[in-house]
């Protein structure tokens, strides 16, 4: 495990809510990239099997 970081000070509150909008922005594209790398596995699936029959 990494040690903690003791020579920073604490985070204001404006920056820590800045810094949790940065992160939920980064969820919601990594969210959005797996939903699209699903339907992009879906549909390659299914051309797959429709070309071998």
């Amino acid at each position: 495990m990494s040690e903690i970081d003791t020579s920073q000070p604490p985070m204001s509150p404006e920056e820590q809510k800045a810094f949790q909008a940065r992160q939920k922005q980064r969820a919601v594209i990594m969210a959005g990239l797996l939903i699209f790398l699903c339907v992009l596995f879906y549909l390659i699936t299914i051309v797959k099997i429709g070309a071998s029959t």
